[in-house]
């Protein structure tokens, strides 16, 4: 925890050239001077008397400053993903406000961000183990970690720092990124770096503070506070009341589904829109699955002849009317496939926000008046292939159809056309172009089958995004145990191995920047 932290300051203070938090300053270069080593980082005293020091292959130029600021001053995160970023970057200065930085926060730059942040920055033999060695971070944060693959992780964290060592100051390694050497050995030892981490103690270490009311004995404080809830949360178990100390998650009692904000009751006038509503609903549920074929067996006796498109698009016509029929004044035994069949109401439900699965969802308009970005969704579906595909998009629209007792809610998308919106660059990063859209034809998605993911400005690459999966706490809530139960699968930011450029033989590390000329001026 204070180890990432340490180590997110350090990154973040050198780069930005941050006077008294990065690595670089004249007592640094003059170090580099008294060892002959790097001369063309050797400080340089002008006719002024001032001293001149050289652009550092990490310094960065006001104008990429700029961006990485406004990147994190621009960003929008999901509700509960972390702090407000945008409060850490300080656009008048072009620097990061390193007093309000919590360890949270470093862990979330450090794994999730700082790799998207530098997307088309630095000289790429610089940038490229900066962001090997953020996809370190990441592995070892993992709740699962193949033990087969420390070794591995091991090797490549050794080669990740040998490389940073080729361009960064002496002064960046301290203490902090030696200790990085140790942490799979510690994982070894005591499993995954949740389970020791600093953040339940320090959490602990705040709630006995709030025990003391006299200073002047303020252990004593903590006891008596302590042994009271003790007391008081004993008694609790023989009563019908909720436990002391333990906060209530916003998400109990709603991971079925429930509106949070803009609820309104819409009498739908487009048979268009409300039978594709309908036929998604019909699509996904499994008691209707053998009619699905059946019906499809029908068109294809019936229309002989007939492309499989022209077959497919009367099937998404047809079939809701069609089961409405076939099950008319028939005893199914089944309240779920009766109520399906007869159809939905007219009256539908709209929603500006919608929290289902541990997620908070917003509408797309929503978004643009909100502090958080809550419309990105992802959904691993079939396509007419059989093949198993991931689609991206956000919501437009959030619509709760009502089958009776029985309410369904569904996300009107837009979604990014496969393949030309969508593809992963070389550090395993998801990369899309948010104006490609497709499936106009089929905008509905079922709420409970969806992912959310935001979207962070690609500065790499003019007019796309890089996706990032939103987080959610689900262990506890309605008894959940794993966070797998619902069967989603985490994507991870950046893949799994990252290749570092290759020195061809005889090449020297490249330790000054040729493409700007903003060397640093000192009294």
């Amino acid at each position: 925890m204070h180890l990432t932290k340490n180590v997110t300051e350090s990154t973040l203070g050198t780069l930005m050239a941050m006077k008294g938090k990065g690595k670089d300053s004249l007592e640094t270069r003059q170090d580099l001077q008294d060892m002959n080593v790097r001369s063309e980082l050797h400080p340089i005293t002008q006719h002024d008397g001032k001293t001149k020091l050289p652009v550092a292959s990490w310094t960065l130029d006001k104008i990429e400053k700029k961006k990485i600021c406004s990147f994190f001053h621009e960003l929008k995160v999901p509700t509960g993903y972390s702090s407000n970023i945008r409060r850490l970057a300080n656009m008048k200065e072009l620097k990061f406000n390193m007093s309000c930085m919590k360890a949270h926060d470093c862990h979330v730059i450090m794994t999730q961000l700082l790799p998207v942040a530098l997307r088309g920055m630095l000289p790429v033999k610089v940038r490229d183990p900066i962001i090997k060695l953020c996809s370190f971070f990441n592995a070892i944060s993992h709740k699962v970690i193949d033990p087969n693959t420390l070794d591995k992780l091991q090797a490549d964290l050794i080669h990740t720092i040998n490389r940073l060592e080729m361009h960064f100051p002496p002064t960046f390694f301290d203490i902090s990124v030696h200790l990085i050497t140790h942490l799979v050995a510690q994982i070894k030892a005591l499993g995954p770096i949740f389970l020791h981490q600093m953040f339940p103690f320090e959490r602990l270490m705040s709630v006995l503070r709030k025990y003391v009311r006299n200073r002047y004995r303020p252990e004593g404080c903590m006891v008596n506070g302590w042994s009271t809830e003790e007391a008081v949360e004993f008694c609790t178990y023989y009563l019908d009341l909720n436990r002391m100390g333990v906060p209530v998650s916003r998400h109990e009692g709603r991971l079925g589904g429930r509106g949070m904000i803009g609820e309104q009751s819409v009498r739908i006038d487009g048979l268009a829109s409300f039978n594709q509503a309908h036929f998604t609903v019909l699509q996904q549920a499994s008691v209707v699955s053998p009619y699905i074929e059946m019906h499809k067996r029908e068109l294809q006796g019936k229309y002989r002849g007939r492309s499989e498109a022209w077959l497919t698009k009367q099937h998404k016509e047809e079939f809701g009317s069609w089961l409405r029929l076939k099950l008319a004044g028939v005893d199914t035994g089944n309240a779920q496939l009766d109520l399906l069949a007869i159809g939905p109401s007219s009256t539908v439900l709209k929603f500006q926000g919608y929290e289902i699965n541990a997620y908070t969802f917003y509408t797309r308009k929503q978004d643009e008046k909100s502090t958080n970005q809550n419309s990105g969704v992802r959904i691993d579906a079939y396509n007419d292939n059989r093949q198993l595909e991931t689609y991206y998009g956000f919501i437009e629209e959030i619509w709760e159809l009502e089958y009776g007792p029985l309410k369904i809610p569904l996300f009107r998308c837009q979604r990014i056309k496969l393949p030309k919106g969508v593809f992963t660059d070389k550090y395993g990063m998801t990369v899309v172009d948010l104006t490609n859209i497709g499936y106009r034809d089929e905008p509905f998605i079922w709420a409970k089958d969806v992912v959310q993911v935001f979207y962070a400005k690609d500065l790499a690459n003019e007019g796309k995004h890089v996706v990032l999966q939103g987080k959610r706490k689900i262990v506890g809530v309605e008894n959940m145990t794993e966070d797998e139960e619902k069967g989603f699968q985490d994507m991870p930011p950046l893949g799994p191995d990252i290749d570092l450029p290759v020195f061809e033989e005889g090449e020297e590390p490249a330790y000054v920047r040729l493409d700007h000329n903003e060397a640093l001026i000192v009294n």
